[in-house]
C-alpha cells in the first residue's frame, strides 16, 4: 500500500525587512516551504547598515533606543543567539539637556517601589515640583481607566492637567522618540500603550541600545537562523504581480498557498493597486565623526528646546572593533543627532551647523567634525492613524506596517510583532 506523501504548504513572503524575516523564521520552524522576496540586493529593509567609506565603519541609517516594551524583539534575538547584542541600563535613566539648566535626568531610584520612585524622580528634576509629580499620577490613573480613545497626546495631557514643564521635559521627548510625531498629532491610545508596556515596573522600565550596527546585531543573526530553518531568500526580486488562482495565489506566475505581505502600507497599496491614504513620518539623522572628541557624558541625551531631539554617542555604544572602524587609520568619535518628525524647512548646511553648535554646547567640545553624513528617510515610519482595513485578495495575509490606534507605533518591536502574528495566522489556516 502506497503511503501519501504530504507536500509542505508553500508560503511567499514579500518584503525582507525584520517583519518579513521574523515571519519567514517562524513559518520555516513550523515546516512550511517559505520563499522570501526582497527587491534590494540584501535583506534587512530599513534596519540595514551601510559602510561609511570615510570612517571605515558600518553605519545605521539612525540609532535605535529600545525600551521595556520590546519583548518580542528580545525573544527573537534570544532564539537567534544574539541577546548579547543589546546593552540595557541597570535601571531607568533618561538623560536630558537644555541651555538654561544644562545636564539633568529623570532617574527613579531602584531602591523604592517603582511608582513612588517615578513620582520622586519627576519632583527632583530642575524646574519641577510636586505639581509635576501629581500630574504623573493623574496620567497613570488615566491610562489605567483607558480614557484615551480618539484623542491626541496633547489633549490627553490637557485632560490630566499636566504642567507645560512636564510635557516639555518628559512627554514630548518620549512621544517624538516612540511615535515619531509631536504630541499635537500623536495618537494618545498608542502612546498610552507605549507608556504602559515600557513602565510597568522597575524591571521593565529601562532603556537599551544595540552595541553593534544593526546589520551585525539583528539582521545577520536572524537571516542566518532563517536560512538554517530552510527558508529560501530571493534578493534582487521586486514582486510585480500577485493574482488569485483557483487554489492559492500566484506571485509573478509562481504558485503558492498563501502570501504574507510584509511591507510598509504605502508599498502594499501600490502592489495591490489600493487607493488608500497613508500618513508617514520623516526622520533625519546627522552622523558626525570627530577627531579627539571626548564624547558625551551619557550614551544618549534628549535635547530640550533644541533642533536635534536626540544626541547619541555611537562610539560609546559600540566598540571600534564591532563597528568596523580601523583605529590605526583614523581614530574618530562617531556621534549622531536625530530629528524625528523633521519638518524639512532648513537648508542642509544650516541644519548641520545648528546641530553641531548644539553638540558643542552639550559636550563642551567646539572643534568642527572631520566628516558629516546626513541621512534623511522621508518615509521612515507609517504613522498611527485610524483607517479602513485593506480589502486584500483571498490567500493574502496582510502584515504591512500600518499601525492602528492602540497598537504600538512603527518600530522594530512592531515589525517583529507583525511577523509573529502573520506566521501564527498562517499556521492556524493550514495546520
Amino acid at each position: 500500500m502506497l503511503r501519501s506523501i504530504r507536500i509542505p504548504t508553500r508560503i511567499a513572503i514579500i518584503g525582507g525587512g525584520i517583519c518579513g524575516l521574523t515571519a519567514a523564521l517562524r513559518l520555516a520552524e513550523n515546516n512550511f516551504s517559505v520563499s522570501l522576496f526582497e527587491a534590494a540586493p540584501t535583506a534587512g529593509g530599513r534596519t540595514r547598515s551601510f559602510p561609511d567609506k570615510f570612517s571605515g565603519a558600518w553605519c545605521d541609517n539612525g540609532p535605535h533606543l529600545l525600551n521595556g516594551a520590546y519583548r518580542a524583539t528580545q525573544q527573537l534575538l534570544s532564539d537567534c543567539g544574539a541577546s548579547n547584542h543589546i546593552c540595557w541600563q541597570p535601571s531607568l535613566k533618561l538623560p536630558l539637556w537644555d541651555r538654561q539648566r544644562g545636564h539633568f535626568s529623570l532617574s527613579p531610584s531602584p531602591r523604592l517601589p517603582f511608582s513612588l520612585a517615578m513620582l520622586a524622580a519627576v519632583h527632583a528634576m530642575p524646574e519641577h515640583n510636586w505639581r509635576s509629580a501629581l500630574a504623573m499620577l493623574r496620567i497613570h490613573l488615566g491610562l489605567q481607566q483607558g480614557k484615551t480613545t480618539g484623542m491626541s497626546v496633547a489633549r490627553m495631557m490637557q485632560r490630566c492637567n499636566a504642567p507645560d514643564a512636564l510635557v516639555r521635559d518628559m512627554i514630548e521627548p518620549i512621544c517624538l522618540g516612540a511615535m515619531n510625531e509631536p504630541t499635537a498629532t500623536a495618537d494618545a491610545s498608542s502612546f498610552a500603550r507605549v507608556l504602559t508596556e515600557s513602565f510597568k515596573s522597575g524591571g521593565s522600565a529601562r532603556l537599551g541600545w544595540f552595541n553593534t550596527p544593526l546589520q551585525q546585531a539583528l539582521i545577520e543573526p536572524v537571516l542566518r537562523r532563517v536560512v538554517q530553518a530552510g527558508a529560501s531568500i530571493r534578493c534582487r526580486h521586486p514582486v510585480r504581480n500577485i493574482t488569485t488562482e483557483n487554489v492559492g495565489v500566484s506571485v509573478d506566475g509562481e504558485p503558492f498557498d498563501a502570501v504574507v505581505i510584509a511591507l510598509p502600507a504605502y508599498m502594499r497599496n501600490r502592489l495591490l493597486n489600493l487607493h488608500r491614504p497613508c500618513a508617514t513620518g520623516v526622520i533625519t539623522n546627522i552622523h558626525l565623526w570627530y577627531r579627539d572628541h571626548p564624547g558625551l557624558p551619557e550614551p544618549f541625551i534628549g535635547g530640550i528646546g533644541t533642533l536635534g531631539q536626540w544626541f547619541f554617542d555611537i562610539s560609546a555604544q559600540m566598540s571600534a572593533q564591532a563597528s568596523g572602524q580601523n583605529r590605526s587609520v583614523r581614530p574618530l568619535r562617531h556621534l549622531c543627532v536625530v530629528i524625528s518628525a523633521d519638518p524639512q524647512n532648513m537648508a542642509r548646511n544650516d541644519l548641520i551647523n545648528q546641530v553641531q553648535q548644539e553638540l558643542s554646547s552639550i559636550s563642551g567640545f567646539s572643534h568642527s567634525p572631520a566628516h558629516v553624513r546626513l541621512v534623511r528617510e522621508k518615509r521612515a515610519t507609517v504613522l498611527v492613524r485610524q483607517h479602513r482595513p485593506a480589502s486584500t485578495m483571498p490567500g493574502i495575509i496582510d502584515a504591512s506596517e500600518s499601525p492602528w490606534p492602540g497598537e504600538l507605533p512603527a518600530t522594530i518591536e512592531f515589525a517583529v510583532q507583525r511577523g509573529e502574528k502573520a506566521a501564527a495566522e498562517a499556521v492556524k489556516r493550514f495546520k
